[in-house]
Order: structure tokens, then C-alpha cells, then sequence
């Protein structure tokens, strides 16, 4: 094997790891990333580089990384981290701007999204919007950055954990709009038992939902469900469809 079939080789294992990160299938991957992330060119050509028989050009590789959200070098060459985490430096400024009443750039922000105070102590837990959770499906950290609200911590909830304030009727009579629940990032699909309530970002929706895990035989015979036996859809997308943002561990109750 020459130095060009090891390139390719390493670079098809990247791209394949970071799909099976993002929650793809290894089979059909081609098309939903022409679909998905807006290629302009063939399922084959794409095929090409997940069988490591070709080498995408300079801007395919710019367009799945961003897609992925990956490190452009990392995904090109292997060089570097895969994923920048902001170093604390960075995120203390950024903590000490929302307390100042800075503004964050408005591009980049959630629409829904407000400033909040940042606690510093580890009793609160931010409160996030629904689009802002659809973004964390392979979270590292929670900033109250992307805080609507904050909330009192439970001790069952890790560090990087946030909550989400129900809406609709979906979820009833477990849980009605306008509740407050936590949720632990930290869980692994695997980790997953029949039943667990869970939080995940499916195909184009930019927002996050709510449900109920059921577990098959197989990958493929998983489903989420609503809790409410009176809603329209009582079978909804495939996990295979959809990413994992975290499990839904409780809800804050106040008397």
C-alpha cells in the first residue's frame, strides 16, 4: 500500500468514526449526507471516500467538517484536536460579559435565547431553549451562555447537565407544559434501557424533543412514543434517524 491508499484509507476511518458519532447508519450514509449536508455531486463519488477509493477536494472537506462538526486539519489530515473546546480563559470571559451585561453576537445565537447570570457556585443548572439543546447532541460542556433561565441542581445531575421547560401535550400525564426537567448528557445510546425518557435532535428539525425510548430486538427496531395515549403519532422516527442529546433523569418540583 502506497503513502496516497494509507491517506485514503485514514482518512475514510476518520469520516466513517465521526458519522458513527453523529448517528448514521453505515449503510445509506452517502445519501443522506448529499441530502443533508448539501453536496453537489454524486452517491457514488461520496461512497468513494467512505470505502477510502478516493479523496474529497479542499471544500467538500470544509463542507463536512462543518457538517459533522468536526476540526477542519483533523478531518483532512488528522492533525489536532477533533472537536476546539473553548479554554476556560475563553469561557470566563465570555461568563464574565453575560454578568456584565455584554451582548452575544446575535448570528450565533439561539433564536429564543436570552442572557442570564452565571452562577458560579454548583447548585444551579441552566435552563436551555430547545434549539440550543438540538446543537448539544455531542456536548463537551454547558455554558450558561446559551441560558434562558437557570434552575436549582439535583444531586443525581453531572456537571455538564441542563434542563428544558416542556411544551405541548405530548408527554402528558407525566408531564404537562411548562415543566421543568433535567437532563444527563452524559449517557451513551448503549447505556440506554427500554422506557428511559429521552431528549434527541432528528434529521433537518433544528429543535430538540421529547420522548419515550422503545427498545427492539435490533438498532433498527427502535422507536421514540409520546407518554399521552391520546396523541396523533404514537410510533415516531427510528433511532437510527435521530441523535442523542441525553436522557431525561427528573423533573424540578417546587410545594
Amino acid at each position: 500500500m502506497n503513502s496516497s491508499d494509507d491517506a485514503k484509507t485514514a482518512f475514510a476511518k476518520r469520516l466513517n468514526d465521526a458519522l458513527t458519532e453523529k448517528g448514521y447508519p453505515q449503510r445509506g450514509s452517502a445519501q443522506r449526507l448529499k441530502r443533508e449536508a448539501g453536496f453537489d455531486i454524486s452517491d457514488r463519488a461520496i461512497n468513494k471516500w467512505l470505502k477510502a477509493e478516493t479523496l474529497p477536494d479542499h471544500h467538500n472537506i470544509e463542507l463536512l467538517a462543518k457538517f459533522l462538526g468536526v476540526n477542519f486539519n483533523w478531518l483532512a489530515a488528522g492533525q489536532g484536536e477533533k472537536i476546539t473546546k473553548p479554554s476556560p480563559s475563553e469561557l470566563i470571559k465570555k461568563i464574565r460579559d453575560i454578568e456584565n451585561g455584554g451582548t452575544r453576537d446575535s448570528s450565533t445565537a439561539p433564536k429564543g435565547t436570552v442572557n442570564a447570570t452565571m452562577f458560579e457556585s454548583s447548585d444551579k443548572v441552566p435552563i436551555l431553549s430547545w434549539v440550543a439543546a438540538g446543537s448539544w447532541s455531542n456536548v463537551d460542556s454547558v455554558c450558561f451562555d446559551d441560558a434562558i433561565g437557570e434552575v436549582s441542581r439535583p444531586r443525581n445531575l453531572s456537571k455538564n447537565g441542563f434542563a428544558l421547560i416542556v411544551r405541548g401535550e405530548s408527554m402528558l400525564p407525566k408531564f404537562d407544559p411548562d415543566d421543568i426537567i433535567y437532563v444527563e448528557p452524559e449517557t451513551g445510546l448503549f447505556a440506554l434501557k427500554n422506557n428511559d425518557l429521552v431528549i434527541v435532535q432528528c434529521n433537518h428539525d433544528t429543535e430538540a424533543t421529547f420522548k419515550q425510548l422503545v427498545l427492539g430486538e435490533t438498532s433498527d427496531d427502535m422507536y421514540l412514543r409520546p407518554l399521552n395515549p391520546n396523541w396523533h403519532e404514537q410510533k415516531m422516527l427510528p433511532m437510527g434517524e435521530c441523535n442523542l442529546v441525553g436522557k431525561v433523569v427528573g423533573k424540578y418540583v417546587e410545594y
